[in-house]
């Protein structure tokens, strides 16, 4: 089973990550695809247990032989047991394991957020772990599969520092999103579209619409969103439904005495 195209070493599939006041969610589409039609569903995103947090994943659905949600929960099953595991220490893990057994040529690109305490508080973090180079700035398509994987941590000291002051309590969100490029780029459409509708919305005067107030009515804005894709999908030209299936979600409300964003 693979959720990957053999030809072009691109990952088939939609997951994304929201971290917002309220905590954070995990969200991914179920289909397993190869180049040849649907082979099935299978899950995508994961709860860790040992850390307040979760991962989602896109590519290659399979570690040599081994599927990946097997492989997955024996890697999260031994790194809980080592003396202190951490969420960024797991994204190393995670790393390391993946490049001892490589798989040439398949791309794979995982999404580990949950919560963290520093010596600044409890507060929530984003770790991409991946084996590609990047995007390519005028199609959007991931280029260069690499036998390395990076780890970098995007939210708490990358994006966190440099959002707009007041962004969060006004109720808003920071995304992060990943998966096949067609689907990709018009998820980012779609979500752009539609918060201009909820907007228009939110602000008639005679309407009491308002913006979610909790993480799960959050989570049906998130799953609305991945269902659209879905279903463009589900009513297009491609040889395989590369997304779609029931959509997976796993939330992380924010814990007590997490620092306010």
């Amino acid at each position: 089973m693979a959720l990957y195209s053999e030809r072009r070493g691109i990952p088939i599939t939609l997951i994304a990550t929201v971290i917002c006041k309220y905590g954070i969610i995990q969200a991914s589409d179920s289909n397993l695809t190869s180049p040849s039609g649907l082979v099935g569903a299978g899950p995508k995103v994961f709860r860790l247990g040992f850390v307040d947090g979760a991962l989602s994943l896109a590519g290659t659905y399979s570690v040599g032989t081994v599927p990946m949600d097997r492989w997955l929960a024996a890697c999260i099953a031994t790194y809980a047991a080592s003396a202190t595991p951490s969420l960024g220490g797991f994204a190393n893990h995670l790393a390391t394991q993946l490049q001892s057994s490589p798989t040439p040529g398949k791309a794979r690109l995982f999404h580990i957020a949950g919560y963290v305490k520093d010596a600044g508080g409890l507060h929530p973090e984003f770790y991409f772990v991946r084996n590609i180079r990047g995007i390519n700035a005028t199609t959007g398509d991931y280029e260069g599969v690499t036998p390395t994987y990076q780890v970098t941590e995007d939210f708490w000291t990358r994006d966190y520092p440099q959002a707009p002051v007041g962004m969060f309590a006004a109720g808003n969100s920071q995304r992060y999103f990943n998966g096949y490029t067609p689907g990709r780029i018009a998820y980012y459409g779609a979500m752009q579209k539609l918060q201009e509708f909820y907007e228009q919305v939110w602000h008639e005067p005679s309407w009491k619409f308002r913006r979610p107030a909790s993480l799960d009515e959050l989570a049906a804005f998130i799953r609305l969103e991945l269902e659209t894709i879905n279903t463009l999908f589900a009513s297009s030209d491609y040889p395989s439904p590369y997304i779609g299936g029931d959509i997976q979600i796993e939330s992380i409300p924010a814990p007590s005495g997490a620092i306010s964003l």
